[in-house]
């Protein structure tokens, strides 16, 4: 499964609190209170979470830089991988929602390697599409 399709289900499957969130505040009704306790520790356990994702995501960065994708085309071949920037930003969102009270977002870049090279050592950055994970603070640890 792609990052893209999980993120596309995780959004289906965790949208519904917010939805409801800004329903009940349509109405002049708002969610539970968020004792602000809970949110720092979510947050500090986002930031943790966050930093292992991208230790991660570096890890398969690795993994795909050893075995590029080729495209045999023509008189030339097209090596390509993809990797993942470095930076990266989070947010917590309260959910208004018992179960799972906090969704956090982690933002970075997907890159696509374009190389002159079968053994992708002579690469540059082709293209940057953005991506948004989203995971569910669940029973006080984040899931993925």
């Amino acid at each position: 499964m792609t990052i893209r399709s999980r993120t596309l289900r995780l959004l289906c499957a965790f949208g519904a609190p917010f939805a409801l969130a800004s329903l009940a505040g349509a109405e002049g009704k708002t969610p539970a209170a968020i004792p602000p306790a809970d949110q720092a520790g979510a947050s500090a356990a986002l930031e943790a979470f966050a930093s292992q994702w991208m230790d991660r995501m570096e890890r398969v960065e690795d993994d795909n830089r050893r075995k590029p994708t080729t495209v045999r085309g023509g008189a030339a071949s097209e090596v390509t991988y993809r990797g993942y920037t470095n930076d990266f930003k989070v947010e917590l969102r309260p959910t208004g929602y018992p179960a799972a009270p906090f969704v956090g977002l982690i933002r970075y870049g997907e890159q696509l390697f374009r190389c002159t090279d079968a053994g992708a050592t002579r690469c540059g950055v082709s293209q940057t599409t953005p991506v948004t994970e989203i995971f569910r603070f669940q029973n006080g640890r984040w899931v993925y």
